[in-house]
């Protein structure tokens, strides 16, 4: 803290004077507080007059922005949710040529909503800092207490942050105040009062949600279709929230479908790719008007919280009242994966390929599902042929099987690394009958190092680690991958060994 001679002077002498006089003759609150800060920083004095006028409501605190703000709705009490922040800033009371030295401070929070007192959270010490009249701090992981009395009324204030652009809510306490003073030491100021309406962006409905990806389609449940999908729902608050299992009611245009399920769900401000299950009740007439209208336009999906929304009571009375609406692209066109879960593919021979027709293939793997962890359960089953043919070059050439995938290939990769992975395939056909075509392609490869292929293949995976078994399509085309080019070497000539 720089302080000019001028200003050190004028200081003390102010500082004399709001000591040697009754405080409560200042003209106005503000200037006492003034008074007693400048008097702290350069005397030490801290009268009982002072503590008195630091500890009313609109005192040295004018203002508080909260930032950012994380509330977690899954500890085991419904009505004891923790909070914490990384960024609450307070604009106090000017003091001209003073910057007050607080290292620290501890809040004691009782939130107000519409006039009820809700909760309160009381937070350790937090390191703070102080740049002109703007104070900077955050709090760890605290405990929001809510009232006994207050349960409805806390709902209410779930609802309108789930359902409004922006809601108002009231902070009124006290924090308590660490300063450094140099010489002079280090001194804690308690119980400086502030009162303050906190503007706070809300999630607005969380409308509408961006259908981004199907994973699969399941039918292992009787008179019910699982369309396992990949949306991205854009939180438009400062809020990350951890909320838990949540469910909502869905209904397509001409009725109730059934229920759209998410595990987990944590939202932070901006894009959230997460996975939904929507369980189509066949037995509903508006499931099939669905899926019947869908090969011929886009349909839209309206999700609405219900009494089955949470099985957290608190939190479930606020979502309760949420609606957003889903367009799901006709036929489900148009959705893509964020990347393709495979490239960098070379073949080469083994010693044994000309009798066995064993090859060996490398290839690089990453997750295409925004994000979520994969693992590779059977890249093949029995009574399923996934297999690379043949394109692009020739016409007698292309749609020739270059290579058929065994059950060889297991990886487990995180949502944004890669994995490379050495496995075994079979060759296609080595009959008299395919050697003209094998030419053209070995001709081709030889000529450009690499032969491009098509998938035609459907993996069982296991996506986020959630132990559901799910086969998905990886054909380029349904993919929209466009061709994947193998890369051979020198030794893929050999194979022409196998012909007589």
């Amino acid at each position: 803290m720089k302080l000019s001679l001028k200003t050190i002077a004028l200081g003390a002498v102010v500082a004399s004077m709001a000591v040697a006089a009754p405080i409560e003759k200042r003209e106005t609150n503000a200037s006492r507080i003034t008074a007693c800060f400048i008097g702290l920083v350069f005397t030490g004095a801290w009268p009982g007059s002072c503590q008195a006028a630091v500890a009313v409501n609109m005192g040295l605190i004018q203002s508080i922005a909260i930032n950012q703000m994380t509330m977690d709705f899954t500890p085991a009490d419904p009505w004891a949710p923790t909070t914490s922040s990384d960024s609450v800033v307070a604009t106090m009371l000017s003091i001209p040529g003073l910057t007050l030295p607080i290292t620290s401070i501890r809040q004691h929070i009782i939130l107000i909503d519409n006039g009820v007192q809700i909760g309160n959270i009381e937070t350790p010490w937090a390191d703070a800092s102080v740049s002109g009249s703007t104070l900077t701090t955050s709090f760890p992981t605290s405990t929001l207490g809510v009232f006994s009395d207050a349960h409805t009324a806390f709902s209410s204030f779930v609802g309108s942050i789930s359902t409004k652009a922006e809601h108002p809510l009231t902070l009124r306490g006290s924090v308590d105040a660490k300063l450094n003073l140099g010489l002079l030491g280090t001194r804690t100021i308690p119980g400086i009062g502030f009162e303050a309406v906190v503007p706070m962006t809300g999630l607005n409905n969380l409308d509408p949600i961006e259908y981004k990806y199907l994973i699969d389609t399941n039918f292992d449940s009787p008179g019910f279709i699982y369309l396992t999908t990949i949306i991205n729902i854009v939180n438009p608050s400062h809020l990350t929230l951890k909320l838990g299992d949540v469910a909502f009611d869905t209904a397509a245009a001409s009725g109730r479908v059934g229920v759209s399920t998410i595990k987990d769900l944590a939202l932070v401000p901006g894009d959230n790719y997460v996975m939904s299950a929507t369980g189509l009740d066949m037995s509903l007439p508006a499931s099939t008007d669905f899926l019947t209208n869908l090969s011929s336009a886009d349909g839209v999906l309206t999700l609405t919280g219900f009494e089955g929304t949470s099985s957290d009571v608190a939190l479930n009375a606020g979502l309760g009242a949420m609606t957003s609406k889903l367009v799901v692209p006709q036929n489900f066109e148009g959705s893509v994966m964020s990347q393709s879960p495979f490239k960098d593919w070379s073949l080469k021979t083994l010693p044994s390929t000309n009798t066995d027709r064993k090859v060996e293939i490398t290839a690089t793997f990453q997750s295409p599902y925004y994000g979520f962890p994969l693992e590779m359960v059977h890249a093949t089953e029995p009574g399923m042929e996934n297999f690379a043919s043949v394109n692009n070059v020739s016409p007698t050439a292309n749609s020739m099987r270059l290579f058929l995938f065994e059950d060889t290939l297991t990886y487990s990769v995180s949502g944004t690394g890669t994995v490379t992975v050495t496995f075994t395939a079979t060759l296609g056909s080595l009959a008299s009958s395919s050697k003209a075509r094998w030419e053209e392609v070995i001709a081709y490869g030889s000529a450009n190092g690499y032969v491009p292929v098509d998938f035609s293949w459907i993996a069982n995976v296991i996506v986020n680690n959630d132990g559901i078994s799910r086969y998905v399509d990886w054909n380029n085309f349904s993919t929209g991958l466009g061709d994947v080019n193998i890369a051979v070497g020198s030794d893929f000539a050999s194979i022409l060994n196998a012909f007589p």
